[in-house]
């Protein structure tokens, strides 16, 4: 077995680098790259670039410029074994590449590979090597989403918000302020079209009236749009309510609150296309951490 050395940080920061190119197009798949290096030369890269298409090792195997027998592989995550999936494994067809050696930069969380990619590897001779340090952490990181699934049971959730320098995050009594600029802004954009839901709490929606769209993006995901309402706060007039026949909006409420509130608002709620959700209840507040289960 041999150590890792300083072409292979090269050659597994490049293999991450490609993996974060189809980032919004993969989940909830993870996002994976592998380059194919021989004798110091890349002779073949790929990443898993769409939901249901090839996995990273068969796209840089068939871009492979001459023979693979040899090389060494270089791919963010450990290599998948299982046929539960849509595409086959991806172990058995390094090991039919005939590589000498491959560098992996995290093991993979799902209980159907979490290791047995890498003993199938090591059983046909082939030398296996693990990342650690900055790399490791930056391969466990590609797959987030796909850890907060596989192992917690829950959604990967991004918290998103603005502040001053000195903690403030509206103005004086709570009025709406702009913090951020137009940069900020459209990073924004970018994150929520990588996202399959955006979720704001009613108070949101009562102070800013947003939309939660996803603007100026080419590509997006399709993005639910997701408002914790308990009792049933949001105005009809409101621009999601009156967009929610187009653009899709879920409404979670508690049973309490939707015992108190107003039975015509409901019908009209229903008629604007306003899908309403119940949700377990927590102090007569919507209790997050089921809300958030998975149910595995």
């Amino acid at each position: 077995m041999l150590a890792m050395n300083q072409a292979d940080d090269v050659f597994l920061r490049q293999a991450i680098r490609l993996a974060m190119t189809a980032r919004g197009r993969v989940e909830p798949n993870p996002m994976v790259g592998c380059v194919l290096v021989k004798d110091n030369r890349v002779i073949g890269q790929g990443c898993h670039s769409q939901f249901g298409g090839p996995h990273a090792e068969p796209f840089a195997l068939t871009a492979a410029s001459e023979s693979t027998q040899g090389a060494t592989a270089y791919v963010t995550l450990e290599p998948c074994c299982h046929t539960n999936k849509k595409t086959p494994p991806c172990a058995p067809r390094l090991i039919e590449a005939r590589l000498a050696r491959v560098v992996v930069g995290c093991v993979d969380p799902n209980p159907e590979v979490n290791g047995r990619g890498l003993a199938m590897l090591r059983g046909a001779g082939i030398d296996v090597e693990i990342a650690t340090g900055a790399l490791a952490a930056e391969s466990r990181q590609l797959i987030a989403p796909f850890m907060a699934v596989t192992r917690f049971a829950r959604p990967y959730i991004t918290l998103k918000w603005a502040q001053s320098a000195d903690g403030k995050v509206a103005g004086a009594g709570g009025t709406p302020l702009a913090i951020s600029n137009s940069l900020a802004t459209q990073q924004v954009h970018q994150l929520r079209a990588a996202c399959d839901a955006i979720l704001v709490g009613i108070n949101t929606v009562l102070s800013d009236d947003p939309m939660l769209t996803a603007r100026g993006v080419e590509g997006a995901r399709p993005l639910r749009r997701i408002v914790l309402d308990s009792r049933l706060r949001i105005p009809l007039t409101s621009g999601l309510v009156r967009s929610a026949a187009e653009g899709g909006l879920e409404v979670f409420f508690t049973p309490t609150g939707f015992s108190d509130a107003d039975p015509d608002k409901i019908k009209q709620l229903l008629s604007a296309g306003v899908e309403l959700r119940s949700a377990d209840e927590l102090d007569r507040r919507i209790c997050l951490p089921k809300l958030f289960s998975t149910g595995k």
